[in-house]
């Protein structure tokens, strides 16, 4: 017989030791002036949320590499992703583990099921090491880390790829995308939402607003490339 736990915190900060395991059957709900705590990441939901199981939180201190750029060494991971999240996220770091990576040139990194990784810019509170940043819009999270502005894991630079291209960029209205095999394009936007996908070679952004963009290319062996696309 399968046992239903439902826990839930209400205006308070519930601190985890080094992970947060929620089983099949169980769920850790929190409402919208709640906080849960695991092991230096920090979610605070602005509505109700509900953490479902089997679902675990855990911490890493193996950095994520993307070509030629590089993480801190702090990466928590989630085993089923935090979906229609928002809220604010404040992630607490060593100096450490900063990788040298300079702490005024801190961003946060979130990816996503489709391990499509967004950076923004957080607040950087340098004195007790964290960084926060408020999603306003939903996003979709799999993996939190920070990175370097300069070379986040974001870009997968076109010198490093030498089967896929993506032209102009900036734009302002069409993408090309040029490949030795076929490719499936989607495009999202920072806050991690699917704006279109296409196996097309050509994309239209016309309609889309002035900002940055990722888009996420995949091969028909699942290989995938991400590029940072700016709109005018």
């Amino acid at each position: 017989m399968k046992t239903f736990l439902s826990i839930f915190f209400t205006g308070t900060l519930i601190t985890f030791g080094q992970s947060l395991v929620v089983s099949e059957g169980s769920s850790i709900s929190i409402n919208s002036n709640s906080s849960v705590s695991v092991d230096g990441l920090v979610l605070a939901p602005s509505q109700a949320y509900t953490f479902s199981g089997p679902t675990s939180l855990t911490r890493s201190s193996e950095p994520i590499v993307v070509g030629n750029n590089t993480s801190i060494n702090r990466v928590y991971d989630l085993s089923s992703e935090l979906s229609n999240f928002t809220g604010i996220v404040t992630f607490s770091y060593q100096d450490s583990e900063l990788n040298n990576i300079l702490e005024a040139n801190l961003v946060l990194e979130v990816m996503d099921a489709n391990d499509v990784w967004t950076s923004v810019a957080p607040n950087v509170d340098a004195s007790n090491n964290n960084l926060t940043y408020d999603f306003t819009g939903i996003v979709e999270i799999s993996k939190v880390t920070a990175s370097d502005a300069s070379s986040t894991l974001t870009i997968t630079s076109e010198t490093l790829n030498s089967f896929v291209r993506v032209y102009p960029n900036p734009t302002t209205e069409k993408l090309f995308i040029v490949s030795k095999t076929s490719q499936k394009a989607s495009l999202f936007n920072v806050a991690g939402q699917k704006l279109l996908e296409s196996n097309a070679t050509e994309l239209d952004v016309t309609d889309l607003p002035s900002g940055i963009y990722l888009l996420n290319l995949q091969n028909t062996q699942n290989q995938i490339s991400t590029f940072k696309i700016i709109k005018k």
